[in-house]
């Protein structure tokens, strides 16, 4: 899958109001959208299903959960994306800095040595 270039950025009129992006269906995710894209797609199909009257009561189980590991999902690649934020690992050295000058992790005296009799 391709990863999609953000949109261009641009000033806005104070009486301009945001128009949400047309989500993608699962079939445009799988063909042009990225990992996100698709797994977004799939749980707005999966929970348009399971709200469905219609929905086989043998189906609620399964796709109910499978809706949560989808979410649960996309929720890991968010925080991911939220961690590897240019300057996030600086901002927090400096902030550990500021608590604990002298904690390990900043003068690089971490003992990460196994010791089996510590278990």
């Amino acid at each position: 899958m391709s990863t999609k270039k953000p949109p261009s950025l641009r000033a806005v009129a104070d009486d301009e109001v945001a128009v949400p992006a047309k989500p993608l269906s699962v079939t445009q995710a799988a063909k042009s959208g990225s990992h996100r894209d698709l797994l977004v797609a799939m749980r707005d199909r999966i929970a348009e299903t399971v709200t469905n009257a219609a929905c086989p009561p043998r189906d609620l189980a399964s796709l109910t959960k499978r809706l949560q590991d989808i979410a649960n999902e996309i929720e890991a690649i968010d925080a991911r994306e939220d961690d590897e934020a240019p300057g996030r690992l600086r901002e927090l050295e400096a902030a550990l800095r500021e608590i604990q000058p002298e904690h390990p992790l900043l003068t690089g005296t971490v003992d990460d040595r196994y010791d089996a009799s510590a278990i």
